[in-house]
């Protein structure tokens, strides 16, 4: 099979595609509708609109295949029970944008069957679809629609009743209809091209230099064997990345708003994605949870492990600001990225401070270490910053540093006395002024002016624009290969059209 990827006609930032009249007109049609209310009325409980989510009737299948029935193009990653696949809208829609589609295998936590219509994994399913419905923001990934559908198995089930003969038991079999499999899809858009971690990666291929392969600068070359593309067709991205602090704060700032109050829990630089304008996508709500009945919670919370935040894996009182300890997290892995060292430096030094096993490494467990480790990337700039006659270099440099004491107190032991997400933008707005950089980001500051994150009419980033990409992968036999073709249009580093195929 093989496929391109839509013009770039068809695909919009994120922005823009909150404001266009297609991302309400895929509304779904009643053929095929499951018409039980065991199956409907929590769908209704959960708030979700009819029209946007289905459930299909099972027609007797006995066994259902993903993405169906959306038009598959391709797959986009997968985890555990989940596969993410870029698609098209079902035959028949008149719905013409990319979408990716998230797939999941429904199993109840306690039998690991397929939960039941009036199940507590599929309630619990069903309040994450809702979750990701009530949001819109430019950097948060956007709702489009979603499905279920089930089938069914017949089982012959051996059972046994009492004989007319005295003392004797008759030993017969019947038919029973079981759940065989039951899917939950969700469609979103953007149907991003790579995670920040990938990103990240090969942020640090393209701001490789001869001296720094030469001298085999430590933690340099981790992890870059995973990058595809050759790091001269990556200059861009290392600059994009500045932006990403304040768009990501952005985003936080604004599920933790009291109009929203979601809590995001799992992030991590695998669920926040690059889209087509190289712009940060927050995605991935599995785990999400209202907290309309109280700010705090209890309890232990299943997440990632590596960057979870302390009383989360103590299991004891939390707030919104649970979700800064893992931005910073992250935030501590981006800035070592721009401080020119991979992102697994930063695991590396801290899990050897505290002593931590390979491959067992959570920052809650390492933040003995942390102000060590920022002590010591300090040093790493310094120690550039007097080789270094690079202007803009020089500058992205200084601007990092003065948003690490930040990071560490995102990273604070104590929740309480780590900041809040709303009072981060203004402490990381000035790496987008950095020279070299794309500049601030539209949607970011027109939330901060005015709480409002629709810019103005023909709004741009600061005269340097965003580099469109559009991707084509063919898989015939065993070979896949990937084309990715960047359109780069800034005023302040020129024109670029870079194609880059990577086997």
């Amino acid at each position: 099979m093989s496929f391109e990827s839509e013009p770039s006609s068809s695909l919009l930032p994120v922005s823009d595609y909150l404001t266009d009249p297609e991302l309400e007109g895929f509304v779904w049609d009643r053929e095929g509708e499951e018409t039980s209310e065991a199956w409907l009325a929590p769908v209704r409980e959960a708030g979700l609109d009819h029209r946007k989510h289905k459930v299909f009737h099972h027609a007797n299948k006995e066994y259902t295949t993903p993405p169906l029935p959306f038009r598959h193009d391709g797959e986009l990653g997968q985890s555990g029970s989940t596969i993410v696949y870029r698609v098209r809208a079902p035959k028949g829609y008149n719905y013409r944008r990319p979408l990716a589609l998230k797939v999941i295998v429904c199993k109840d936590v306690v039998s690991s069957r397929p939960p039941g219509p009036n199940s507590e994994a599929r309630r619990l399913a069903l309040q994450e679809v809702q979750n990701m419905a009530a949001i819109r923001h430019p950097h948060i990934v956007v709702y489009v629609a979603s499905y279920e559908e089930y089938c069914l198995q017949t089982r012959k089930v051996e059972t046994t009743r009492r004989s007319p003969r005295p003392g004797r038991r008759e030993v017969f079999h019947v038919n029973q209809q079981v759940i065989n499999k039951h899917i939950l899809g969700i469609a979103m858009y953007p149907p991003a091209q790579c995670n920040l971690q990938t990103f990240m990666l090969e942020c640090l291929a393209s701001s490789r230099n001869p001296s720094q392969k030469s001298n085999g600068s430590q933690g340099l070359s981790q992890g870059l064997s995973q990058v595809e593309e050759d790091p001269e067709h990556a200059w861009w991205k290392l600059p994009f990345l500045h932006t990403y602090f304040g768009c990501l704060a952005q985003a936080v700032a604004y599920l933790h708003r009291s109009s929203v109050r979601i809590r995001h829990k799992d992030i991590k630089p695998e669920n926040v994605v690059i889209d087509d304008f190289g712009m940060p996508v927050l995605t991935d709500f599995g785990l999400s949870t209202h907290f309309e009945t109280g700010h705090h919670s209890d309890g232990p919370t299943a997440k990632t492990l590596k960057y979870a935040d302390p009383e989360a894996m103590q299991g004891i009182r939390r707030d919104e600001r649970s979700d800064i300890f893992s931005l910073g997290c992250v935030y501590l892995e981006m800035a070592t990225v721009i401080i020119g060292r991979s992102p697994s430096f930063a695991e590396a030094r801290l899990s050897a401070a505290v002593d931590q096993p390979a491959g067992l490494f959570k920052y809650s467990e390492a933040l003995d270490g942390l102000d060590g480790y920022i002590a010591e990337l300090v040093r790493i700039v310094e120690d550039e910053l007097a080789r270094t006659t690079d202007a803009s270099r020089q500058a992205s440099l200084r601007a990092i540093v003065v948003v690490l004491p930040t990071i560490g107190k995102m990273m604070h032991p104590d929740f309480t006395r780590r900041p809040y997400a709303q009072e981060l933008y203004p402490l990381f707005r000035h790496l987008s002024e950095v020279p070299g950089t794309p500049g601030l980001c539209p949607t970011c500051e027109e939330e901060r002016q005015t709480g409002r994150f629709t810019p103005k009419s023909g709004s741009q980033r600061s005269g340097r624009g965003s580099p469109t990409m559009t991707t084509g992968i063919a898989a015939a036999g065993a070979s896949v290969s990937k084309r990715r073709t960047w359109h780069i249009a800034c005023r302040s580093w020129g024109t670029a059209r870079i194609v880059v195929v990577a086997g």
